[in-house]
């Protein structure tokens, strides 16, 4: 046999393998799961809560199904998250297809006394998963939020992640804290991250809204910000995109009446410079903000000085704001800016010899905050020209 027929032979092989169908399954043979819950019931074990798509729900528009949602929620109760997700075919028939999956959420308590990074790395290491699957920790009781009805979504599985991507995305009062980005920063030197959070409404009504975000040290919840404090804390992180600043006025005085006027950012960022050889180490912290008036209530801006005053007094109250949130944390012990992971970086030979230490060392940093502001325009003619004095 010559070169040519061994050739010709080979492809022939080959576009057999190709054809076939060895690792095919019938739609009709699994179940598509939306999200998942995990909780901790009282004897130490794993709840798990899955919302799975259910198809003969939404067969023939928005009026067959009787008015049911198009999705189920099914609950197994294990020690361990793998046993528990391999039980989900025993309650409703199919196999469990993880494809599909939006977000994972954890409930408070839970979040408290397990290591968040080990259970997140059985969807890691599960071949059907998404990367981009968000995490979210919970007030109170993950399982109940699928109880719940969507607004607008199919499923709330849906609904809960795309209140958490445009709090994120448009408010900044979240952040967005993804399987893969989580993981990542979870088994970096410093172990910590945050987690967006959530909680239900008191009305009868009781839908979900963003409520800031969970801080996760060393696998576990140890502390939950507002989103006023998260706002700020991403601006350190360079993962603020858009949103607003609030500030009272310039000229009336002080106390909690004051009325407000607010920056709509346009452009942030934050330059860190870290000094690991002085005692204690020093960080500085340079934030540039640029951002158009978003509302005007007693303020007048119709001179460069006036604007130029604008700009110092929302420098001020921004630099107050960054300054009271790195205290915070830094009382907590926990490097969410991941300073250790730079130090890491550039000297590993000293990050080897203050690893051990470095929630304490993290606490003592001096760190150094300056702030920029450029007022770019008013949002609207001011009818007159903005003119030097």
């Amino acid at each position: 046999m010559n070169s040519i027929s061994i050739k010709a032979l080979l492809i022939i092989c080959l576009l057999i393998c190709l054809t076939g169908c060895w690792n095919s399954m019938e739609l009709t043979e699994v179940g598509f799961l939306m999200g998942v819950s995990l909780d901790q019931t009282e004897d130490g074990s794993i709840e798990l809560n899955a919302q799975v798509y259910s198809p003969m729900e939404t067969v023939g528009g928005a009026g067959a199904g009787g008015g049911k949602p198009p999705y189920i929620n099914i609950k197994t109760v294990n020690e361990s998250l793998f046993d528990a997700a391999r039980d989900l075919p025993r309650y409703f028939g199919r196999r469990a297809q993880w494809s599909h999956m939006r977000i994972v959420l954890i409930g408070e308590q839970f979040a408290k006394e397990h290591d968040i990074g080990e259970v997140l790395d059985y969807f890691y290491r599960d071949h059907e998963t998404r990367l981009n699957m968000l995490i979210i920790i919970t007030k109170g009781k993950a399982a109940d939020y699928w109880k719940q009805k969507p607004f607008i979504e199919r499923s709330m599985g849906q609904q809960l992640r795309t209140i958490i991507e445009n709090s994120a995305n448009v408010a900044g009062k979240t952040n967005r804290a993804l399987l893969f980005d989580t993981l990542l920063k979870l088994n970096s030197k410093v172990k910590t991250t945050m987690i967006p959070y959530i909680e239900t409404t008191e009305d009868q009504q009781k839908s979900s809204f963003s409520s800031g975000a969970a801080v996760i040290s060393k696998g576990k919840m140890v502390d939950r910000l507002t989103s006023d404090d998260v706002q700020k804390i991403l601006m350190l992180t360079n993962e603020f995109k858009l949103g607003v600043i609030e500030f009272p006025c310039v000229d009336e005085g002080s106390g909690k009446n004051r009325k407000k006027e607010t920056l709509e950012i346009r452009s942030i960022h934050t330059k860190i410079g870290p000094k690991f050889s002085e005692k204690p180490p020093t960080v500085h912290m340079l934030t540039k903000i640029e951002g158009v008036v978003g509302e005007l209530r007693c303020t007048s801006i119709t001179t460069k000085k006036e604007i130029k005053k604008l700009e110092n007094h929302i420098k001020k109250m921004v630099k107050e704001d960054l300054e009271t949130q790195i205290e915070h944390l830094q009382e907590k012990k926990a490097d969410v800016f991941g300073i250790g992971n730079k130090l890491y970086q550039q000297d590993p030979a000293l990050w080897k010899k203050w690893e051990k230490d470095w929630d304490d060392i993290f606490a003592d940093i001096k760190f150094v905050v300056d702030v920029e502001v450029k007022v770019q325009g008013t949002g609207m003619p001011l009818g007159e020209k903005v003119t030097e004095e």
